[in-house]
């Protein structure tokens, strides 16, 4: 059973059927055990049967399992053997109750030992009659019949036994490394692609969030240039003010010289006059100090506007470059989603 521990697989937890086909291991089983004229069977991590057996031979099939106390015998060996293949973390290789020789391959993901292949019921020299009658007293057999038997095993050298477990060894484990690698990338995949999915919606909505900033900031400048017309207007209008000052002060001026050659009777022109002249001087005055700030204003609102386009063409690029990287980020997660869904189908 594939269980997850955050993003990677328990391999504690994995069984047989999680990481092989149970179809291709039991092809080559069956192909091997034919090619190496041995038995073989796989078995999962408590001794279970993953694959049917394969040449199996009548001297284990016909009396050794037909027994109960044959098969028990077998079960313990299997598992014994299983074992110190497991512990040596490589092939294993020893005589089985019944005296055949047999040999173990542990199928080992992450050190983990999720199956045993089991191959073997052959011998490297021909079988001792006494023993084989011994044997199928113990186990309540047909010691005629189990001789027999035994005469038809095959004799193979000890250099082709240690081959044929090499090669199972190898070959098991290639293919467990195989399906726990893609075990492995299903789950990267699926992570891939919810992580893809949740970029690209951040990004679509820094993308819209820098697409309104732009616009803001377009909005801004066009306001910071109304305002600028608005002081243009107001420094004409200042200058209009100025003349006509001027024009006031002209008048009281040329008011005052009239009033001297009237004499007494001009002195209440002379005193309008006079303020009319102050009027004129306190105008043109203000108007200067208008003028000034005018000025301090004009040179803040170009530094203003200078920066306002500076920025303005800051987030139009970075407008620009977001709808780029929206656009890369989108294709990644559509990539993403497609390896997913390959991973599913696998």
């Amino acid at each position: 059973m594939i269980i997850l521990d955050g993003y990677a697989v328990d391999a504690s937890k994995l069984e047989m059927e999680d990481i092989i086909d149970k179809s291709v291991l039991q092809l080559f089983l069956d192909n091997f055990a034919l090619g190496f004229n041995c038995a073989a069977v796989s078995v999962g991590r408590n001794g279970e049967e993953f694959t049917n057996p394969s040449h199996y031979r009548p001297f284990c099939s016909n009396f050794i399992h037909a027994s109960a106390v044959g098969d028990a015998r077998c079960a313990a060996c299997h598992k014994e053997f299983g074992k110190k293949a497991a512990a040596s973390k490589r092939p294993y290789i020893a005589t089985c109750h019944a005296g055949l020789i047999d040999f173990a391959a542990p199928i080992l993901v992450e050190g983990e030992l999720i199956g045993t292949i089991l191959g073997g019921q052959i011998l490297s020299s021909p079988a001792d009659e006494s023993e084989i009658r011994r044997v199928a007293e113990e186990i309540h057999a047909d010691p005629n019949g189990l001789v027999e038997a035994a005469s038809n095993i095959d004799i193979v050298p000890q250099e082709t036994i240690e081959a044929a477990a090499e090669v199972l060894y190898i070959v098991a484990n290639a293919l467990a490394k195989s399906g726990y690698d893609r075990i492995k990338a299903d789950l990267l995949s699926g992570e891939l692609a919810n992580s893809f999915i949740q970029i690209s919606s951040t990004v679509e909505e820094l993308a819209a969030s820098a697409q309104s900033i732009t616009g803001n900031q377009s909005s801004l400048m066009n306001e910071i240039n109304t305002v600028g017309d608005n002081i243009k207007e107001i420094v004409s209008t200042l200058k209009e003010v100025s003349k006509i000052a001027d024009q006031i002060r002209m008048i009281g001026l040329n008011a005052t010289i009239e009033a001297a050659r009237l004499g007494q009777t001009g002195k209440t022109i002379a005193v309008v006059a006079d303020e009319i002249r102050k009027l004129a001087d306190t105008t043109k005055s203000t108007v200067t100090s208008i003028d000034s700030i005018n000025e301090v204003i004009e040179k803040s609102l170009s530094c203003t506007i200078h920066s306002a386009n500076d920025t303005l063409n800051s987030t139009s690029e970075q407008a620009a470059a977001m709808e780029e990287l929206s656009a890369a980020v989108q294709s990644s997660s559509s990539l993403a989603e497609l390896l997913k869904d390959m991973s599913e189908k696998h």
